[in-house]
């Protein structure tokens, strides 16, 4: 009768062995599936390992941690896909992702831009909006929502310039030219190919720059040089400003010029500078003023001129020219009186003096004395 065949029963070091190697095989199985981010099947794999060695490691990882880590990874992935950004990055911290934990901060970043950027549209305020999209633009050229940017920032410009362009367009049918420029001209410091309705703000502010031009030509002509300069300032017409700066400083040189001369005494040299004068104005109260000038001054030089021909008459002893020379003298001028004696009573003498020689040319009277002092 033969002997019933019985299996060995193995040791604890067998058992020990078999156990060790289960363990080994279930941390190689888990430590793929955590590669390859399958993280619930690698949670539960090192569960396992737990179960049976709560301490366990492998090759110096712990399977405590790395269970640890799948499980917060899996919680971040979720939060991730809920859009629950907080959540995501605080389970990424835990799990020690970095790689994720940078991302999920640059997603928390433009989320945190986007709704500060929707925020100041509502309130009104779209420039500060269309900044913020430039922004994310700038920093993240190459972003999934790129477009979607780039639409919500040329609308925020859009709303932020039209009102601008509106004024301008307003202005220009009224013919307000400053006020058009100047409209005109916060569009394209923001944005210089602004376009509404098939018209370029580059276009208008030309128009409009024009017009302010022959406007100011205008009012120069006119005598208004302060209103001119200001708008040609505005416009930033340097060529202009110049030509107006150097004509000034000209008509202040002559102007000066003109006074010296005139109370020097050189009447005709004082004249001459004062009708060139009248040329240096475009208004008529300029031209005026410089014409009362330069009459004034020819007047002064010629009474000053009939003047010394008289004295020189009279010092001669030709008394009909004396007479005749200080009559017109009194005609233009009865008041005028460069020396002691007045014009009138020099014209009086004269004329007695000539009265006398026509009719009584031995009579041996001497000449009355004229008295003359030295002219200025």
């Amino acid at each position: 009768m033969k002997e019933p065949h019985t299996e060995p029963t193995p040791t604890a070091d067998e058992k020990t062995a078999v156990a060790q190697d289960h363990l080994t095989t279930l941390f190689d199985q888990g430590w793929t599936h955590l590669i390859n981010q399958r993280w619930q099947q690698a949670e539960e794999l090192f569960l396992q390992i737990e179960a049976y060695n709560s301490h366990y490691e492998q090759d110096g990882l712990c399977v405590r941690h790395l269970r640890h880590k799948a499980q917060h990874e899996r919680k971040a992935e979720t939060a991730w896909k809920l859009g629950d950004l907080e959540t995501a990055l605080t389970a990424y911290k835990n799990a020690d992702d970095f790689e994720h934990v940078r991302e999920v901060h640059i997603l928390l970043n433009i989320q945190e831009r986007e709704a500060r950027a929707e925020q100041l549209a509502s309130c009104g305020n779209y420039q500060a909006a269309a900044w913020i999209y430039n922004q994310l633009l700038e920093e993240f050229p190459a972003h999934e929502k790129e477009t979607n940017w780039q639409i919500k920032r040329e609308s925020c410009w859009e709303a932020e310039l039209l009102p601008y362009f509106q004024i301008g367009v307003q202005a220009l049918e009224n013919q307000q030219w400053r006020t058009a420029y100047s409209a005109f001209t916060q569009v394209m410091v923001v944005d210089p190919y602004f376009r509404k309705n098939g018209r370029s703000a580059a276009a208008l502010l030309e128009m409009a720059r024009k017009e302010v031009v022959l406007l100011a030509d205008q009012q120069l002509r006119q005598g208004h040089v302060q209103q001119a300069m200001d708008a040609y300032r505005e416009i930033g017409h340097q060529g202009r400003i110049e030509i107006v700066d150097e004509f000034l400083r000209l008509r202040t040189h002559e102007e000066e010029n003109a006074q010296r001369l005139e109370a020097e005494g050189k009447w005709i040299e004082a004249a001459t500078k004062y009708k060139y004068l009248r040329t240096l104005y475009y208004d008529e109260n300029g031209r005026a003023r410089w014409q009362c000038a330069a009459d004034r001054c020819a007047e002064e030089g010629r009474l000053h001129a009939l003047y010394e021909q008289a004295m020189t008459a009279i010092h001669n002893q030709r008394w009909s020219d004396a007479e005749k020379l200080l009559g017109q003298i009194v005609a233009i001028r009865p008041t005028y009186q460069p020396d002691e004696e007045s014009i009138r009573k020099l014209h009086r003498t004269a004329r007695w003096r000539s009265l006398l020689a026509r009719f009584a040319p031995d009579a041996g009277t001497p000449p009355p004395q004229v008295q003359r002092s030295k002219l200025s």
